[in-house]
């Protein structure tokens, strides 16, 4: 038996794989990132009505911001960072949680 023989009986005792594991992440991908699209272009309405309900009041709580900004400000802060951690947390633990 030469070598080609012997490759070639090694080539065909292998079984071709039941799935394409870099196609099937092919289009994970692809449709993971058509929902991320969905929902930021879902989420587009209801930032423009944010921010034009921040704008229709901002003169109206102009002065209450202003009079009450150097006693907030340290709980604005406290807040923001408390936010930031869970959001932080959060995603951690989704990318490190078994699926």
């Amino acid at each position: 038996m030469t070598p080609e023989d012997t490759l070639s009986a090694f080539f065909a005792e292998t079984a071709v794989p039941a799935r394409d594991l870099g196609f099937q992440a092919m289009v994970a991908e692809r449709v993971a990132r058509r929902r991320a699209i969905a929902t930021v272009v879902a989420l587009i309405p209801w930032t423009i009505a944010a921010i034009t309900l921040c704008w229709a009041l901002g003169p109206l709580l102009a002065p209450f911001v202003l009079e009450f900004s150097q006693t907030l400000a340290p709980a604005a802060a406290i807040l923001a960072l408390t936010a930031l951690v869970v959001a932080v947390s959060l995603t951690a633990g989704r990318r490190l949680a078994p699926v």
